[in-house]
């Protein structure tokens, strides 16, 4: 009897002890929220009108979901850049150390929010925005051996901007290695769960692929007020990046996007320089009588000073040159933006895919779209557009035929020569490893079908061909899904050019012709929206060609 009242009271205690972390976690959470929104209407500008944006407690909710209902123990969570990774990593952390679950719950001393990257400004911004509870949790490369992950059990390891300083046997692998939470039997025994995020994560995905079950890829939701590189290209804000070394394209560079582009709408303009052009740069701007300012690691410029070109009025352009500032994971706010005009990338002429999407012009991306909608002057943001065009083809399809390169890793039409990262199969113990998908260059024959992004255009083109024509309903995620001869889904543009040659059926034996696919050219984003038009065998060749004369096909 006195065993059986010492266990009972020794569950209520645990019960007890797990129900006083979930209450001191929502406190800290609650008063973390209560700060930023003071700080918000006093001013601060790392302050957010919102502690944790809905779309980010919509996405912690669904990874969430993920470990707790499939049983996942590696997410690695893709997104656009300035999207905002902090309040998501935060939101996870507190969804699952206040979860309802008494036996998946985990502990807040358990939680690690870490990053490869040397950026003491990254760590401090996050401390700075985390709960109570979480602050002491916090650690970025210089601080790694702190990070105290050795018999860590009923865990959570957030790793942000995984795609940097995973490098085999680099600081973060000998941290994690050492810690021995590489291994998948660790891993299950221990409990424990990783999150990995970032922006430009091709080449990691490819590593995690191999992890088979273990993982799962979560696109963040990207919101209708975000605007991206992809939008700036469209709306020609980005135009190509060149070089800067010499005084006639400095000069350029000063008058056409600066002096001519802004007049005396005074702004700060940003430029990338390294020691071979910061003279030239420096030089032309005062030939130009453009002010020129230097902030670099050697001449750096304070917080406060850089500030100051953001409080008043100015009353001439202001040229930043920067070398190693305003990268991955460094917040400009958005009303800074707003007095930003120019930027330049440091021109190179072998393009690191990832360096130029984390670079300048990505630091204008951000939830300021409708700002710019509503005419406001940003630009040119100078980068390299090939960059922009492979980023936003591999993000919508990483495993697909396309091309991209970074540091470390080259893939072109789908196949990939790649340096191991701490991800690899080789440096996971009791991994069983599955193999990469087979990539093959499909081309499919372009008289076959039209790709069109209006549906008033596909009814016409259907009409024109004698196609009959049936709209597709949204589903309740907005999206129109359609059936590749297998379950009806939301599929990609790939995926639906790929089946154009099979897309027909039989009824009583005589085969019977799909006439559109609706598909997207990023299955998360119901504006790519896109209609695959089926060109049938015996279509008469004449109004295809009155088709081709009256509506542009798009490419794939």
């Amino acid at each position: 009897m006195s065993r059986q009242i010492s266990s009972s009271n020794k569950m209520s205690s645990s019960s007890d002890l797990i129900s006083a972390r979930r209450e001191s976690v929502l406190q800290a959470y609650n008063s973390a929220r209560a700060e930023n929104h003071l700080r918000f209407l006093e001013g601060d500008d790392k302050a957010t009108a919102e502690y944790i944006f809905p779309n980010q407690i919509e996405d912690a909710n669904n990874i969430v979901d993920k470990f707790y209902k499939h049983k996942r123990r590696v997410i690695s969570i893709q997104k656009k850049t300035k999207v905002g990774a902090d309040g998501l990593m935060i939101e996870i952390a507190k969804l699952l150390t206040t979860h309802i679950d008494d036996k998946f719950v985990v502990n807040p001393a358990n939680v690690r929010i870490i990053t490869g990257m040397s950026n003491a400004g990254w760590e401090k911004d996050m401390i700075d925005k985390a709960p109570n509870c979480f602050k002491d949790k916090i650690f970025h490369h210089g601080k790694l051996s702190r990070s105290d992950l050795t018999n860590l059990r009923n865990g959570l390891i957030i790793i942000d901007e995984i795609d940097t300083g995973d490098k085999e046997y680099q600081v973060l692998h000998t941290t994690l290695k050492e810690a021995g939470v590489l291994d998948v039997e660790h891993i299950k025994t221990h409990n424990n769960r990783f999150v990995f995020i970032s922006a430009t994560m091709i080449k990691e995905l490819y590593d995690l692929y191999r992890w088979g079950e273990l993982h799962e890829l979560y696109k963040m939701t990207i919101p209708a007020s975000y605007i991206g590189h992809k939008d700036f290209l469209d709306k020609k804000i980005v135009k190509e990046f060149y070089a800067l070394n010499s005084k006639e394209n400095a000069e350029k560079w000063v008058q056409e996007d600066i002096l001519n582009h802004y007049g005396t709408d005074y702004r700060v303009h940003l430029v990338r320089v390294s020691a071979k052009i910061v003279d030239v740069v420096q030089n032309a701007c005062i030939r130009k009588s453009v002010a020129f300012r230097n902030h670099t690691s050697v001449d750096r410029l304070s917080e406060e000073e850089i500030k100051e070109f953001f409080k008043e009025p100015l009353t001439q352009h202001i040229v930043l040159g920067i070398k190693g500032f305003f990268r991955r994971a460094n917040l400009i706010p958005n009303r800074w933006k707003l007095r930003i005009g120019a930027t330049h990338e440091l021109y190179t002429k072998k393009v690191d895919n990832n360096v130029q999407i984390q670079g300048l012009t990505g630091r204008m991306t951000g939830y300021w779209r409708y700002v710019i909608d509503e005419g406001h002057k940003t630009g040119p943001h100078r980068t390299s557009i090939k960059a922009i065009d492979e980023y936003e083809t591999t993000y919508a399809d990483p495993f697909g035929t396309n091309s991209y390169q970074t540091a470390g890793f080259k893939k072109k039409k789908g196949k990939v020569v790649a340096d191991p990262t701490m991800l690899s199969a080789k440096h996971i113990e009791n991994l069983e490893a599955v193999d990469l998908p087979v990539m093959k260059d499909e081309e499919v024959d372009i008289n076959l079908y039209r790709i069109y992004a209006d549906e008033d255009v596909v009814r016409a083109v259907s009409k024109m061909l004698g196609y009959y024509y049936v709209s597709t309903k949204d589903n309740a995620d907005g999206f129109k899904e359609t059936s590749l001869n297998n379950k009806t889904s939301v599929v990609s543009l790939r995926d639906a050019v790929k089946k154009v040659p099979t897309a027909y059926g039989t009824n009583n034996g005589k085969k019977t012709y799909r006439t559109y696919y609706p598909c997207y050219v990023d299955t998360t984003d119901t504006t790519s929206l896109r209609f695959v038009v089926i060109i049938r065998p015996g279509t008469d060749e004449s109004k295809v060609a009155e088709c081709d004369a009256k509506f542009t096909s798009l490419t794939l």
